[in-house]
């Protein structure tokens, strides 16, 4: 699909659901183009084969599965996202 004459293609991105298999080159290229192929943790630039894809707020935690919640991470900052995660429910399970 392609955004009308005069839409900013990011905006119109945002709400488009991803699947929970795999990323289409469609979505990559839009994450990657809003973060201007940074990391969106740390803003160092990205290479193709080290670019992690995560949800900003994941799915169990009520994040939805649309680009607007996707983003674009490096190794360390996807390391760290993910511990971060990890602490979250580990904190939960706890209480």
């Amino acid at each position: 699909m392609i955004p009308e004459r005069g839409t900013h293609a990011a905006m119109y991105f945002d709400d488009m659901p991803i699947g929970d298999a795999y990323l289409t080159h469609e979505a990559v290229r839009a994450v990657l183009e809003r973060q201007d192929n940074r990391c969106a943790g740390c803003s160092a630039p990205l290479d193709a084969g080290s670019t992690y894809f995560d949800l900003r707020r994941p799915a169990i935690c009520g994040g939805s599965h649309t680009l607007g919640n996707l983003a674009a991470l490096c190794p360390s900052c996807h390391l760290n996202h993910m511990r971060r995660i990890r602490e979250g429910f580990a904190d939960h399970r706890n209480k």
